[in-house]
């Protein structure tokens, strides 16, 4: 660089990664709206890997929201800048006016997460119900709120976070299940989780709150291929709901975690008949 004049400077005297940490400073969407075939040194900026990784189309400055000028800068960038970016995109954030373009427009093969800013529960479900190959539930709770989404057919083997806004399927690819929620999870949803996940050998619940009806059923549940049970962070319902096996069996269950002090309790100092089918192979 040139410092003998500093009235002549100019911007694009700068290093490459000056100037990409200014462009990180600005609104995605003014950079690819003002910077993009301003010149090929700029293009070669904006169109960094470690730049669009993040696709961030949160607009914070003065735009006027639905207005004309709103529509036209996100359709120019959706048809004439995505297209050439769409492939290297990891992350995108996003509001309910840019969701609309950027996800009516192209597909983002490696896109692992969405970031969605001032969105009504509404509005996120009226655009998740256009995709067949999209599935989703919610739950709300007083303080957060928690949106599932997930791709049709199912292929993951790891479910995270269900709670009793489960709306079920056929998760025949899920080995490892995570159950957390702050209402409690009654035997008839142990028994739907069974017939959802046929195969599944892992399962870890998180749940201190008290089952409500203790009364349960006459429908005994079987878990055929749970090996694995985690219970450490989970209310003495729920031990009791899967040690005895009046409720559920476990005929592979041969890791367990638990506090000693509520197993003893349940199984009476291990002597419960009822728990020692569970408990067998341990």
């Amino acid at each position: 660089m040139n410092t003998s004049n500093n009235n002549d400077i100019n911007i694009l005297d700068l290093p490459d990664e000056m100037l990409l940490i200014i462009l990180s400073k600005l609104d995605m969407v003014d950079v690819f709206y003002s910077l993009v075939n301003l010149n090929k040194r700029f293009n070669q900026l904006v169109f960094d890997p470690l730049y669009i990784h993040h696709l961030d189309l949160t607009v914070k400055t003065s735009f006027v929201h639905n207005s004309p000028v709103d529509n036209q800068i996100f359709d120019q960038i959706c048809t004439k800048i995505l297209p050439r970016l769409h492939c290297k995109v990891n992350k995108i954030t996003v509001t309910s006016l840019s969701m609309e373009f950027i996800f009516n427009t192209i597909d983002y093969p490696q896109l692992h997460l969405l970031s969605l800013v001032n969105f009504q529960q509404e509005t996120l479900l009226q655009y998740l119900t256009r995709y067949q190959h999209v599935d989703t539930y919610f739950n709300v709770m007083k303080i957060e709120g928690r949106c599932h989404v997930y791709s049709l057919p199912y292929q993951f083997d790891t479910f995270l976070h269900l709670t009793n806004s489960f709306r079920r399927g056929n998760f025949y690819t899920v080995r490892w299940l995570i159950m957390n929620d702050v209402q409690s999870f009654e035997h008839e949803f142990f028994q739907i989780i069974s017939q959802d996940f046929p195969f599944l050998q892992r399962l870890t619940v998180y749940n201190f709150e008290p089952q409500k009806n203790k009364q349960h059923s006459s429908t005994l549940i079987t878990s055929a291929e749970v090996f694995e049970l985690n219970l450490l962070f989970a209310h003495i319902d729920y031990v009791e709901e899967f040690l005895s096996e009046t409720n559920i069996r476990f005929p592979r269950l041969t890791i367990l975690a638990i506090k000693y002090e509520l197993s003893a309790m349940v199984t009476n100092n291990f002597t419960n008949d009822a728990a020692r089918f569970n408990l067998s192979q341990l």
